[in-house]
């Protein structure tokens, strides 16, 4: 049996923060900063209103997962299992076997590698909690900042996609895809 996001026993602790499933309340609480500019600049979803960033929340509670420091969510992320590709008649074998990450921190607490570290428990609950196989994560080229995250916690570029992703500026922009196996995520372990 695949466990659930919502199975898993929450909360979660890193050093600095504590990870729990996503809430219907916590909309309000992020969307101060989740409408930022500088966040909204690599968000895939745009939602102009509370209202609507509120549909958007609910419509992904099964995958969504928060990180609060001190009482306060600052980082929200999702652990996305999905069915790996496969041959139809190996379909049931492919099923939840893969997750794809993403996250997003709150501006005023970059720079203090919290972002790092939400990460790094999204991938630990991943292979650690839910047991796939593969994850994945994608960015836009130019967020740096996730690059660079990605990098810190050990994903593996694999593949730079040119002009393949239409931001909302109205650019096509370069993306790109890095993924870990959990047998890679395993031998760094040991």
């Amino acid at each position: 049996m695949i466990p659930a996001l919502a199975e898993l026993d929450w909360p979660l602790h890193t050093d600095r923060l504590e990870l729990r499933p996503g809430r219907e309340e916590d909309a309000a609480a992020i969307w101060p900063w989740y409408r930022m500019p500088e966040v909204q600049e690599w968000t895939t979803t745009l939602s102009p209103t509370l209202a609507e960033h509120q549909e958007h929340w609910v419509r992904t509670l099964g995958s969504a997962v928060v990180g609060l420091h001190e009482g306060t969510v600052v980082a929200v992320g999702k652990v996305d299992r999905q069915d790996a590709w496969s041959q139809t008649d190996m379909k049931e074998r492919a099923a939840g076997q893969q997750a794809e990450l993403g996250w997003v921190l709150d501006p005023t607490v970059h720079g203090r590698g919290l972002g790092t570290e939400f990460a790094t428990a999204l991938l630990n609950l991943a292979f650690d909690g839910l047991g796939v196989r593969r994850i994945e994560a994608a960015c836009f080229a130019e967020n740096l900042a996730s690059r660079r995250v990605m990098e810190k916690i050990g994903l593996r570029l694999e593949g730079v996609f040119y002009e393949d992703s239409l931001h909302r500026s109205g650019r096509w922009l370069d993306g790109m895809s890095y993924a870990l196996l959990a047998s890679e995520y395993r031998g760094r372990r040991a």
